[in-house]
This record gives structure tokens, sequence and C-alpha cells, in this order.
């Protein structure tokens, strides 16, 4: 396939065009020249797969967000995490659920300035988000990949019977043994609705779970809860 002109647009036109910057001519001539208009489609699929990669790179870690919660960061690297709440709409809502959570922990354990809360991210952009809340209705077709820190949490979530799902999980870390026995907690608006625990291969599994707004907890035995939230 070739350009229907001589010579091609040139790149710097393509990305224009994609970006909306483009002039009237270049719009025609790619609405009307099928080799300009897959050039077009791949340098979208570049932009998109760059901001995935970038996305929320500049934010600060779950260890540092409930490091920072607790007081235990330097007086400058709280200013920094403070300046960054500010604008992040995104660490604002993790914080305030670590502080949710640890209140609600505090007055049963008692170990409120001994445990170590990490809010597990998805792995991936908005439109990943957008497909873990379809996961837990039934719509999930790939398992969903969190991270927290260096620990990683996969979910498969399947469909079965009377519109309810099974979740099949898989915790991998560096440090594997210390969540090997760990306590899994699937709740729903801070009520237990299930538990289990986590296997030597770092399995676990719940059966006929009722879909929609779910929470997820693990507490390993060193000390430390990763919450995944809102799948």
């Amino acid at each position: 396939m070739k350009c229907i002109t001589s010579p091609a647009l040139e790149n710097v036109e393509i990305a224009m065009y994609v970006d909306g910057e483009a002039d009237e001519a270049v719009i025609a001539h790619i609405q009307q020249c099928p080799f300009c208009s897959e050039r077009a489609r791949q340098w979208t699929l570049l932009q998109n797969s760059l901001r995935k990669q970038s996305y929320r790179v500049h934010c600060p870690t779950p260890m540092e967000l409930g490091d920072y919660h607790l007081g235990y960061l330097s007086a400058a690297q709280g200013l920094i995490v403070s300046q960054h709440l500010h604008e992040c709409l995104h660490c604002g809502r993790e914080v305030a659920v670590l502080k949710k959570f640890l209140d609600s922990l505090a007055p049963e354990t008692g170990l409120l300035g001994a445990v170590k809360v990490l809010i597990a991210r998805l792995i991936g952009g908005p439109g990943d988000l957008a497909s873990a809340r379809g996961a837990l209705r039934g719509g999930g077709k790939e398992p969903l990949t969190f991270k927290a820190n260096g620990n990683v949490i996969v979910l498969d979530i399947q469909t079965v019977n009377e519109g309810k799902v099974s979740i099949f999980g898989q915790v991998a870390a560096d440090d594997q043994d210390q969540w090997t026995g760990a306590l899994v907690e699937l709740r729903k608006d801070d009520q237990l609705q299930a538990s289990t625990e986590v296997d030597d291969l770092g399995s676990f599994q719940y059966a006929n779970v009722i879909p929609g707004g779910q929470e997820l907890r693990i507490l390993s035995q060193a000390g430390y809860v990763v919450v995944v939230l809102g799948f």
C-alpha cells in the first residue's frame, strides 16, 4: 500500500493530526488515503501505549503514602507528598481509604503503628479501570493485575450460575514465604463476606460471589496488609 500522493505526509503531520492540530488539507488527505489513515491509526495506538506506561509514574508508592499518613516521613518528604495530594485525586482517595481502614483496624488489634497498609493499584490506565469495574459484574474476560510495591496480585473473575462469580487469586512477591498462610478477606461496604488463606503456591479462591463493589484485604504474616479496592 502506498500514499495516494507523492511525497507522502511527514511524520510530524501525522502526529499533529492525531493530536487534533492538523490543518484542513492534512485532515482531508488522511480521510481519503488508506495508507496515511493506517499510519495515523498506528500512531494513535503508540500514543495510547506510552500514556499507559506513564500512568501515575510520578505518584508516591503505596508504601510512601502509608508512611506519610502515619507520620514516618521526614519533613521534606512529607511536604512533597502533601503537595502532591493537593493535585492528585487518585492518591488523595488512597490516603482517605487508608485512614478509614486503619481507624477501623486499630480498636480491634492495637496495631495502628505496626501494620503497613498498601493500596494495590491496577496496572494500566483509566481504560483498564473501566474493565475492572465490569469484571465483577461478570463482564471480565482477562485477569486483572494489581501491584502494591513489589507485590503483584492477579484476579481471574469468572461468571458462574445465577449471575454470581468465582474469584481465582494469585499473589506473587519477592519474599513469597511471607504471604503463605496470609488471611484473605473479601469485604463489601466494610462488611466481611468471606475469608480464606493463601496457599503455599500463592493461590486463593472464592466461589459464588455476588458481584458489585468488592474489596479484598490480604494480611501477611509479616504485618503487611494489601488492599484491593472497588474491583
